[in-house]
């Protein structure tokens, strides 16, 4: 049965993440069809769906990223990860916000930083190596740009769900209430582990 599932927007963020869990021990499978039912996933407790929306206009990836989250809600896997670029290209905005609607969940934390990649989130702002997203080399990709380094305007360029900010949370301090994608700072690997 699997408890863990996983949608990246690339086939490298796919295997990406799904060799990390493999390698800790956890039965994981990856596949590239978005379609792709989790009761089909004999033997594995951790699914990982490469759903190819990197690319995809908005509204498509949206979709795509609904439906898979819609089946994974009626088959009752406990534990969703949607996995993004690290250096936020992509439909970060639409897809979030499918995953939110579809789940039935009233608040979706997103922790975009990866410190041990030099990402990091400090006051809701992406910085690449010390130099915000939009700024870096990433804001001039020739296929996806990243045109905002402030987390909230870049999810609000495709989603109409209120975004809060949050410095990153220590062990035992609660999770903020609010509705909505709460956009957690994160400057170390202990800011992402409580």
């Amino acid at each position: 049965m699997i408890t863990l599932l996983i949608v990246a927007d690339d086939f490298t963020g796919a295997l990406d993440t799904g060799v990390q869990l493999a390698g800790c021990g956890a039965p994981t499978r990856v596949v590239t069809d978005p379609d792709f039912s989790p009761a089909n996933a004999e033997g594995a407790e951790v699914l990982v769906i490469d759903a190819e929306t990197r690319h995809l206009p908005p509204s498509q990836a949206g979709a795509i990223v609904e439906g898979i989250v819609r089946r994974a809600v009626e088959q009752k896997v406990p534990y969703i990860y949607k996995k993004t670029d690290s250096a936020l290209r992509g439909n970060i905005g639409a897809e979030l916000t499918a995953l939110l609607r579809a789940s039935g969940e009233k608040r979706l934390p997103f922790l975009p930083a990866y410190p041990q990649v030099g990402r990091t989130t400090v006051g809701g702002v992406h910085l690449v190596n010390g130099v915000p997203v939009a700024e870096s080399v990433f804001g001039q990709d020739p296929f996806e740009p990243v045109r905002h380094s402030a987390v909230a305007e870049l999810i609000a360029e495709q989603s109409g769900v209120p975004v809060h900010l949050s410095p990153a949370l220590g062990a035992g301090d609660p999770v903020p209430g609010e509705e909505g994608i709460l956009v957690f700072d994160g400057q170390t690997p202990e800011d992402l582990s409580s």
